[in-house]
């Protein structure tokens, strides 16, 4: 397998009222982890009412397939290519694409990447998202970890 990560960040254009957009962010969450799982993709999806940030990893064909759609997708405005490139070993082995909304509860999270209001993908770099979302994925295990 030729391994590799991108990492992306759109514009949010999932439209209705906060109860159907968040249905709406569902559903591609939902839907993303059955392709993603039977596409061999593993990764990280992070939005908020205006953007997405994303890391895809797995076999670069498949990404870039995965990639390519989510560009024509009418969910997704703006999509901005951040970083595409070989990697020894997954970041997200276990999620095929675990999804987190930022939340009051993760604004420490966000301020240890330096996000202290909105995020502005244009500010960040590749390295960032994926530091942010791996300590995402870190607080969504230890906060099922407690519940259990």
């Amino acid at each position: 397998m030729n391994l590799h990560q991108i990492v992306y960040y759109s514009r949010n254009t999932v439209g209705g009222d906060t109860r159907s957009m968040l249905q709406g962010l569902r559903d591609i969450v939902s839907v993303s982890q059955k392709n993603n799982s039977r596409d061999g993709i593993t990764g990280a999806l992070i939005f908020d009412k205006t953007w997405f940030l994303q890391v895809l990893e797995g076999d670069v064909t498949a990404i870039t397939r995965t990639y390519d759609r989510i560009a024509k997708d009418a969910r997704h405005g703006e999509v901005t290519l951040m970083k595409k490139e070989p990697i020894s070993e997954r970041r997200f082995a276990d999620w095929s694409m675990g999804g987190t909304m930022r939340s009051p509860e993760m604004q420490e999270i966000f301020l240890n990447h330096g996000i202290a209001g909105a995020i502005d993908p244009t500010k960040l770099d590749a390295g960032t998202v994926v530091a942010l979302a791996q300590d995402l994925k870190a607080f969504e295990a230890g906060r099922k970890a407690s519940v259990a």
